[in-house]
């Protein structure tokens, strides 16, 4: 799933249905960074796509559900997001911009601009769409797999635990 789909999917699943009658979701400004890399389990790593995230709410009701809401939203998405990419790739990783425009007594306009950035993946597909390096690949969200404990040995068998012991 894509950061874009991932917090499109936030939003409905956590701000009032009143609230999102005029909700959209949009990719806008994609930017190609060519960042070839083999990220193991078959899978490979064709480039960085870095874009900008547009969200939405015409006719927000801004008396009946607190625009703060949607702020407080981005906030615990952000924190669980995996935006490690801006680092290892030396992007900024800027902060959401806001604008809320009132419309009327009852309801705003509000836009939010979000910063994304994400691998391009593929993964060998006999069926895929993309002809490359001389096989057929499909696109796919890269796996990642995290060793939660370990043993390292040194000069004698004991070991040293790594991580939190079970």
């Amino acid at each position: 799933m894509s950061q874009l789909e991932s917090l499109t999917q936030f939003f409905k699943d956590n701000v009032p249905p009143r609230a999102m009658l005029a909700f959209n979701s949009e990719m806008d400004e994609m930017q190609y960074i060519p960042a070839q890399k083999d990220l193991g389990l078959g899978q490979y790593r064709l480039a960085i796509l870095r874009s900008t995230a547009l969200f939405s709410w015409e006719r927000f009701p801004y008396r009946q559900c607190d625009p703060r809401l949607l702020m407080a939203l981005m906030t615990a998405w952000l924190s669980e997001a995996d935006r490690s990419l801006f680092a290892e790739n030396g992007i900024d990783d800027s902060s959401p911009e806001w604008d809320v425009s009132v419309d009327d007594q009852e309801t705003a306009t509000v836009v939010l601009t979000v910063p994304m950035v994400e691998e391009l993946c593929i993964v060998p597909d006999e069926k895929g769409a993309i002809p490359f390096d001389g096989q057929r690949w499909r696109l796919a969200d890269p796996e990642v797999w995290t060793a939660l404990t370990a043993q390292v040995f040194g000069t004698d068998e004991q070991g040293a635990p790594i991580g939190q012991a079970q």
